[in-house]
């Protein structure tokens, strides 16, 4: 399985990718515009990432933002619905109106800061890849 983690700060995507290293390869990036950047990069590599763990609030592009981008690519691609790939958004603040616009965005799953191990793990079996 490949992973790829998007927050802003450092703190944060180190205690992800401590946590999924051993289930996945890990990929680290900063902010929205490296998202999408990663995200091309490993259609091009035919090397798809199976999740993104997407921070809402970051400078230059948000989460939010970064996965509509990333839906249009699958549509253009002609991706398939179940072959997407998945989505946990995470947020610092329990705000149900960017909740419900990741879901807009058509996002798997949301988690609220800080992350729990256990139940991020939770998290990607209930979504299927574990």
């Amino acid at each position: 399985m490949r992973i790829l983690i998007a927050d802003d700060e450092l703190i944060n995507r180190k205690i992800l990718q401590e946590m999924l290293s051993e289930y996945a390869d890990c990929d680290i990036v900063v902010n929205g515009l490296e998202v999408i950047e990663a995200f091309t990069m490993a259609h091009e590599q035919k090397r798809p990432y199976d999740l993104l763990c997407l921070d809402i609030m970051m400078p230059l592009m948000d989460g939010c933002e970064a996965l509509m981008q990333i839906r249009k690519m699958e549509t253009v691609m002609k991706i398939e619905p179940d072959d997407r790939v998945k989505v946990i958004m995470i947020t610092a603040v329990d705000r149900p109106n960017e909740i419900l616009q990741s879901y807009n965005g058509e996002c798997s799953a949301y988690m609220i800061k800080p992350v729990n191990k256990k139940a991020l793990i939770k998290q990607i079996k209930d979504i299927g890849l574990l």
